[in-house]
């Protein structure tokens, strides 16, 4: 099965504005700038999130999703270490990340991982690249990809699911062909099974269906959530607390 790959040379602010949704390996580092994820005093993402405690490195849930009616979650083991900025914050030295389905229809796989801050750059972003039918559960971020970056204790770590196609299409190069709106061009089978995330289909008419995680929310509120502010609230979407 060919697995979409993509390496990218960035600093780590260009890394945020410039990583593309097709983007599915990284092996560079974050550039040699320093990136420090701090506390948010009344952030509105406190309301629903979870908590990583760092004081070991057993598998902690990060994130779950549903996806091809298969319910999943991602899970995380962090290995820690000492940070130059003091007793109050710690570096990652390496972290492990795996995928378990749950009463599947197809399993869900990692593609790959893409570490990038968030947009007020007080925060870091784990992109979770992941498909249908794919061979991989598990995959791995070591210090390299993670040097410069530091955590204050109570910061908090974001992290983001993008669902790749299954039977995504590739010109004589190997490179993944893209549309028109930058979404990557797909197959909607591939004779045996039918990726349903990305295609309708009734007899013989197919369509492409629009992606539903870019759908603009709209501001009508249900006792008075506020809608923009809990990401978490969406299955694609995760925010946890770092604690050591």
């Amino acid at each position: 099965m060919k697995t979409i790959t993509k390496v990218t040379l960035l600093s780590s602010l260009a890394l945020f504005f410039l990583t593309p949704l097709f983007l599915t390996a990284q092996t560079d580092t974050m550039g040699d700038g320093i990136m420090v994820v701090r506390k948010i005093a009344g952030n509105p993402m406190e309301a629903y999130s979870s908590t990583l405690d760092l004081n070991d490195n057993r598998k902690q849930l990060i994130m779950a999703g549903q996806n091809y009616q298969t319910n999943y979650g991602i899970y995380a083991s962090i290995e820690i270490g000492d940070s130059s900025l003091g007793e109050n914050y710690k570096t990652f030295k390496s972290v492990e990340f795996e995928i378990v389905n749950y009463k599947p229809t197809y399993f869900i796989g990692i593609d790959s991982i893409v570490v990038a801050p968030n947009n007020m750059k007080d925060g870091l972003t784990f992109l979770i690249y992941t498909k249908a039918m794919s061979d991989n559960v598990s995959y791995s971020l070591n210090n390299e990809q993670l040097k410069n970056l530091h955590f204050e204790n109570g910061g908090y770590i974001h992290s983001k699911r993008i669902l790749n196609p299954m039977f995504p299409r590739f010109d004589a190069a190997g490179k993944p062909i893209l549309m028109n709106d930058g979404r990557l061009d797909a197959l909607p089978d591939n004779g045996k099974a039918f990726d349903f995330e990305f295609f309708y289909k009734d007899g013989r008419h197919v369509v492409r269906k629009e992606d539903y995680d870019k759908e603009v929310i709209s501001d009508q509120k249900y006792k008075g959530e506020q809608v923009f502010n809990m990401p978490g609230k969406r299955c694609w979407a995760s925010f946890n607390k770092i604690i050591f």
